[in-house]
Formats: structure tokens, C-alpha cells, sequence
């Protein structure tokens, strides 16, 4: 039997899975119900059939989310719904439709045709050279194409671009919180809405999807792979270590726009945390670059950046307003107890108290910084993130993240209305950096769990007790101790093919499953696992060439 043979049955086997799964979605059905177990065990364990049989579009963004250095040795494909994790806290690593999926609202009225929702395809690198041609200013040529039909006519350059990430707020969540996003929605009709709008790369995390919206390109050309990669000399550590932006490789618009206008234009940035620096870019690290403004939020009321490449209005460093923000909440379940759906507020970036919060010092930054207040089209970004931690602390079905969404909403309106009022002449472009994980409670999914995975591999391995073949685990996959591994004589190929046999009953320390999952215990948890080094050679395997066409679009 050919090997395209060999990989097309596992293909129909998967997709049967699938189908069963997604004919089966009752929430009121029990996990065992929902995935046919004897359909998701696959036939082969060889690390270039399974990943040659996985879908065309699933490939091509896997691909695009490779970096040489930067990458995990095994890439790990989970068998869908199936995710990294654990049963409370879900991760939105993958190149599934459902995490692809994303919002992507460009409005501004005389800048942004009022063409509503369209099916055309697109992705966040779409921002990029979009936004290069509302400014009129030429940008090198990227993996993005400009939107054209989104922009009206040959009009002035708008005084202001305003980047609005919702963080995790996939299209599956707008559609499970239908109604609480009127502002949105009267943006998309009023603007150009891209329904089919995707990441485009996968992992879907979020730095970056970030540096692939600034840059206009993927991970495998900005180099921004995850919150952990390793680097070139070999370690494996966070990226943007002290919120320094040497890790990303290109050029934004903002840094090429900036620049190209002899720094004339306001840039700045208010996000949570260095992870979302690459929507922006480097600041005065670059040739001719300035020191645009940068302000970080971390656990409490302190807005920092870093001095060394941006700067950070003093105002921002203890802005005020937070405790505040928190106590109205309080109150608004009618009892002041410092908490909120028993939590307290302050604990946890995921209520509308941050979010009320950061809008207050987001209209503060536009407003006394003067954004948009001459005909230099200035650019600014923002990253709402507690729709994200909530999606991690509970789950994207909860209560929390209905709040949160709403909240962020309303941020959106106030951003609006502000802009009628103070600038006049603007684009907004609203979108996400990855969708969010159902809780395997609705989708009879099984978490990977990570600490059991290093366990087994090394137990497989009969690896001494002193050591580890696993340096690190993370959503998209493990990072091996290369030297261990040359040592016991154990290939990245060894470890992946043990990885395609894996099952649930191998992946769970117990005896017994859990409630639900007794009769699954020898599914597998993995569509796929490759060494990641050989996604060339998985892409010759499925489309005749190791690089995907540049026209394709997944």
C-alpha cells in the first residue's frame, strides 16, 4: 500500500471522528457520548504518515508557525477537540478552524467602505499591508495582502489608527455570547468585517499572532514563535526578556511608518505584559526609530515600558482609578464584600474592573498625548486581556467571560465616541490573536497533561532517574535535551512515532478515568507528532513541495 494511500485512510478516519464529534455536540450529553472511541484510534505511528494526513490548511499553518531556532523538537498535533492542559484550565494552541477563526473590523468613516460582513478570505497579516495603503506609505512585501475593498476611494490619510486586540476572542466565542458585543456589531455594519478572517499560523499564541499582525508576516520569517522558544544558543527562555524587542526579526508598519514620515507620527502601546510588543515593534532599537510610547500593565496600578528603546508618560506610572474601578464593581452585586462572583477583584486581571481601568488610562495616554490631533497619521495599539485569563481561570462558557466580553465592548464604544469627539478623522481595526478552547465538559475532549507526557517519555525511554529527555513542555509541544538524547541514542523521529501511540489511559496517572471516560482509555490523544525540523519534508509529503504557495490562504 502506497504511503498518500496509508495517509488518506488515516485522514478519513480522522475526519470521521470529527464528524461524529461535531453531530454530537449536545451539551447534555456525557464525554463518553460525544466521541466515538473505537473512530479515534489510529492505525499507524510513523511520524511522516500521520502528519501527511493531516488537513491541507492544518499543514500550511503549522508551517508558517516554524522557526528553525526558536521552535519545540516535537510538534505535537492534538486528535481534535482534544487540547494541552488540564480539565479546569484549557489552552488555544492548535491549527484548528475554531482557534483560526477571529474577528477582523476595520472602521472609520470616509477611510473604511461600508461593505458589512463579507466572506472574503483574510488573515491578521492583512493588517500590515492594509494599513500601509490607508497611510500611502510603502511597505516591503510581506506574507500579508492589502484589503482593498475595505478602503474607500483615494481620501487623505486618517489622523489616527487604533489597533484593538480582544485577547482569545475567537469567532466561536462572539457566537456563544451573541448579544453582548453591540459595539462590534454596529462596527461591522458600519465598516468591513472579514468573517473568514484567520491566525494563519499555528501555534495561536499570543505573541505571536501579535508580531504577525505589526509585522505582516508568520513566526517562520518574524521568529516570534510562543511565550517560550529557544534561542540561539540553545536555552529556552521567554520571549522579549526585559521587554527588549530584539527577539522579533521584522520591521512593523509602525516602525516603517514611523520612520518613513521622519518620526512624525505618535506611536504608542497600553497591552498586559511584553508578549504583545511585536503588534507594535521596536521603538528607538530601530535604525532611525524613536522612543514611542510604551506602557505595560502588570498586578496592580503601575503602567511601566522600558526607557532603553521607549518611553513611558509619567502620569502612566501610577495612574490612578484602579482600586476605584474595583469597588464599583464590588458594589454591583449589592453587597460590598471586596469580592466579585466570590473572587476578589483585585486578585486576577479577569473582570470589568481592569478593563474599565485600562480604557480610563487608554483615553488618558490619546488624549494628553495629543494622538491624533494633526495630520500625521499616528498609530496606537491596545490588548484587552482579561477575556483571555478568564477563558484560562474558568472556561470560555463561563459567566466571567460574558461579563468580560461585555466589558470590553463597552471599551470600545467609549474608544469610539471618544475618537468622534476628539479626532474625527480615524480608522479603528478590531480583531483576536486565537480562539478559545471549549471546556471538555461541552466537547468530551481530553486534556494533555503535560507533567504525565515528560513522565511517560522518559519512562519509555528508560531515561535515569538523574536527568530528563524533556527540558520543557509547552501547548504546541516538547523541547528535548538534545544531549541527553544523542546520548541514549534516541531520535527526534523515536520520539515522536512513541508519541502517536499514545493513549488516554497512558496519559492518566490513575487507575480508573475519570466519570465519563472509563471506555476511552485507548484513543489516542494525538492526531499527530513530528519532529519539527521535518515539517518541510511532511509538506513535500501531503502537497508535492516543501514550501506552501504563497497564494495560499488557510
Amino acid at each position: 500500500m502506497s504511503l498518500r494511500i496509508v495517509a488518506a485512510l488515516i485522514a478519513l478516519v480522522i475526519v470521521g471522528a470529527a464528524v461524529f464529534f461535531v453531530t454530537r455536540s449536545d451539551e447534555e450529553q456525557p464525554a463518553s457520548e460525544k466521541i466515538a472511541g473505537a473512530e479515534r484510534v489510529l492505525e499507524s505511528n510513523d511520524w511522516l504518515e500521520r502528519a501527511c494526513a493531516l488537513p491541507e490548511d492544518e499543514l500550511v499553518r503549522l508551517w508558517r508557525g516554524h522557526h528553525p531556532v526558536h521552535s519545540e523538537d516535537i510538534t505535537t498535533v492534538p486528535l481534535e477537540p482534544n487540547y494541552s492542559g488540564s480539565f479546569a484550565v484549557t489552552s488555544h494552541s492548535g491549527p484548528w478552524d475554531y482557534l483560526q477563526n477571529v474577528p477582523l473590523v476595520f472602521y472609520g468613516p470616509g477611510h473604511i467602505d461600508s461593505i458589512g460582513p463579507v466572506d472574503d478570505p483574510a488573515s491578521v497579516a492583512d493588517i500590515y499591508p492594509t494599513v500601509g495603503q490607508i497611510t500611502g506609505v510603502p511597505l516591503p512585501a510581506r506574507d500579508g495582502k492589502p484589503l482593498r475593498n475595505a478602503i474607500e476611494g483615494d481620501n487623505e490619510r486618517p489622523k489616527l489608527i487604533v489597533l484593538v486586540v480582544w485577547d482569545g476572542v475567537g469567532r466561536n466565542v462572539l457566537e456563544h455570547w451573541e448579544g453582548r458585543w453591540p459595539n462590534l456589531a454596529r462596527l461591522e455594519r458600519g465598516g468591513a468585517s472579514y468573517l473568514e478572517a484567520s491566525v494563519g499560523s499555528s501555534p495561536s499564541i499570543t505573541p505571536a499572532t501579535h508580531a504577525t499582525m505589526g509585522t505582516g508576516s508568520f513566526p517562520v520569517d518574524h521568529g516570534v514563535t510562543a511565550i517560550e522558544f529557544r534561542d540561539e544558543t540553545g536555552a529556552v527562555r521567554g520571549i522579549f526578556p526585559g521587554r527588549d524587542p530584539s527577539d522579533l526579526e521584522l520591521s512593523t508598519y509602525a516602525d516603517e511608518i514611523d520612520v518613513a514620515l521622519g518620526n512624525e507620527p505618535l506611536v504608542g502601546t497600553l497591552a498586559w505584559k511584553s508578549w504583545h510588543m511585536g503588534m507594535m515593534g521596536h521603538g528607538a532599537q530601530l535604525p532611525g526609530g524613536d522612543a514611542d510610547h510604551l506602557a505595560l500593565i502588570g498586578s496592580d496600578q503601575r503602567l511601566t515600558g522600558n526607557d532603553a528603546f521607549y518611553s513611558t508618560p509619567e502620569y502612566l506610572v501610577e495612574f490612578p482609578g484602579l482600586v476605584e474601578r474595583a469597588e464599583e464593581l464590588d458594589r454591583s452585586d449589592g453587597e460590598a464584600d471586596g469580592k466579585w462572583r466570590g473572587r476578589d477583584v483585585l486578585e486576577q486581571h479577569d473582570n470589568p474592573a481592569w478593563v474599565k481601568w485600562q480604557t480610563d488610562a487608554l483615553l488618558a495616554m490619546l488624549d494628553r498625548e495629543g494622538y491624533g490631533t494633526d495630520d500625521s497619521p499616528d498609530l496606537f495599539f491596545t490588548n484587552y486581556k482579561p477575556t483571555d485569563i478568564v477563558a484560562h481561570q474558568h472556561n470560555m462558557d463561563s459567566p466571567e467571560m460574558g461579563d468580560a466580553l461585555q466589558a470590553q465592548d463597552d471599551a470600545l464604544g467609549d474608544l469610539v465616541d471618544f475618537l468622534d469627539e476628539k479626532v474625527g478623522d480615524y480608522v479603528v481595526i478590531v480583531t483576536a490573536d486565537h480562539g478559545n478552547t471549549p471546556p471538555p465538559q461541552r466537547s468530551g475532549a481530553w486534556p494533555l497533561l503535560q507533567g504525565q507526557l515528560a513522565e511517560d517519555i522518559d519512562a519509555h525511554f528508560q531515561v535515569p532517574n538523574d536527568t530528563s529527555l524533556v527540558r520543557q513542555t509547552s501547548a504546541a509541544g516538547p523541547f528535548i535535551r538534545r544531549d541527553v538524547a544523542k546520548e541514549l541514542g534516541v531520535t527526534m523521529g523515536d520520539i515522536a512515532e512513541f508519541l502517536n501511540g499514545y493513549t488516554i489511559g497512558d496519559n492518566y496517572p490513575e487507575a480508573r478515568l475519570p466519570a465519563g471516560y472509563e471506555a476511552r482509555a485507548d484513543e489516542n490523544v494525538l492526531a499527530a507528532a513530528f519532529p519539527s525540523d521535518q515539517i518541510g519534508a511532511v509538506l513535500e509529503c501531503a502537497l508535492g513541495s516543501r514550501r506552501p504557495p504563497r497564494s495560499f490562504r488557510a
